[in-house]
């Protein structure tokens, strides 16, 4: 099977596009720079980050999402990086490989309910950064959703009030599938930009983002509220690039315009646990393989962040190499095969196209995808 060569995206501002729609553009270093302030989750630090993610089930926890939301993937990338952070809250809640599990996410709240409590919360934690998702709750009818982006504004005040230096991101809402909902989220979600884009004008630290663009295939969801484990982990690779101002490019290993496999019984495996409804499976025989074969812009160590399923209750690896070169090591700790884990591997790619091959190691790994950046260096 020959892989279609795909270019990895320049991505402007802080919004990674993931998935499988990859433009024809290149990540050069430019574009890898980070804000003239640095990012708000940097790797130099003397202590770590506060972290504080705000919001309802769809931060929380909800059933199928795998307990953690966005937050389990985007703890795993953020430490792969090694920046240290602290997700704070007076929640606590999440699966196995997310370590740090504290959280504000309130199953069933609304805005008015998080404005409730928010002060008490900031006062008690005092995040550094803060990621807001909330609305999904005020979506059921249309008085309430109407009222909802004057009820965000007010909230992000009170937030931006109690502590000024705050970095707060803010993002869309997941859409639902209800026609009625639809539209509704489609409204509210239509109005944060400019929310946003009035509180930097009156010097806020606020950042508008959309973590939530690539949902939206019937995989994506366990119910009509709720984006499941998978499409979660797209969206945390958003949320990571708008955190640390990496420019990072998702590629799904299932599908066959970003990978081939070889070497049977290797196999495509759908599961709602990946992020694409599909991961590659039987990666058993020393002949096993999955290539993925794309083009970066410029030459350069790029990180490989690796998403993978281990079951076998031990530490297992995947031997990897970039164009054919000397192969790396890359290792996965046992979460089980649905519950995934984020590794990753630096390798030096050459401008314009590249072929990165994961081979069996010790024991057995499943593969689900693998983003892509410059090595970061903030």
């Amino acid at each position: 099977m020959r892989a279609i060569y795909r270019a990895l995206p320049a991505l402007l501002g802080t919004a990674a596009l993931i998935g499988s729609a990859v433009t024809a553009a290149t990540v050069t270093s430019s574009t890898n720079a980070p804000a003239a302030d640095g990012p708000a989750v940097p790797i130099e630090r003397a202590t770590p980050t506060k972290l504080m993610p705000i919001g309802d089930s769809n931060t929380g926890s909800s059933t199928g999402s795998g307990a953690g939301s966005y937050r389990a993937d985007l703890w795993q990338l953020l430490r792969a990086d090694g920046r240290p952070v602290d997700f704070v809250g007076s929640g606590a809640a999440g699966p196995a490989n997310l370590m740090d599990p504290d959280h504000e996410g309130h199953g069933g709240w609304t805005i008015s309910q998080i404005q409730a409590n928010v002060v008490g919360w900031l006062n008690t934690y005092r995040p550094d950064v803060i990621t807001l998702q909330i609305g999904t709750n005020d979506m059921y009818d249309d008085a309430s959703a109407g009222a909802a982006p004057g009820r965000l504004s007010a909230l992000i005040d009170s937030i931006t009030t109690t502590l000024p230096d705050v970095k707060v991101f803010v993002t869309t809402i997941p859409q639902l599938q209800d026609p009625n909902h639809h539209s509704r989220v489609a409204a509210f979600n239509y109005t944060i930009p400019g929310i946003v884009a009035a509180k930097v004008a009156a010097g806020k630290s606020v950042t508008a983002l959309d973590a939530n663009a690539t949902l939206f295939q019937p995989y994506d969801f366990v119910d009509m509220w709720h984006p499941n484990y998978g499409a979660a982990s797209k969206a945390a690779v958003r949320w990571y690039a708008a955190l640390t101002g990496q420019q990072v490019t998702r590629l799904e290993a299932e599908q066959s315009a970003n990978a081939s496999i070889s070497g049977a019984p290797t196999r495509r495996t759908q599961i709602v646990s990946a992020s694409g409804g599909a991961k590659i499976g039987y990666i058993d025989l020393e002949t096993s393989f999955v290539k993925f074969t794309f083009e970066v812009g410029a030459a350069g160590h790029y990180r490989i962040r690796a998403r993978g399923a281990n079951g076998m209750n031990a530490v297992c690896t995947h031997k990897v190499s970039a164009n054919g070169g000397p192969q790396a090591i890359v290792s996965y700790p046992s979460y089980g095969w649905d519950l995934l884990g984020v590794s990753k591997v630096d390798l030096p790619l050459n401008a314009g196209k590249n072929t990165v091959t994961f081979m069996k190691g010790d024991c057995y790994t499943e593969l689900d995808a693998i983003d892509i950046s410059l090595v970061p260096t903030a």
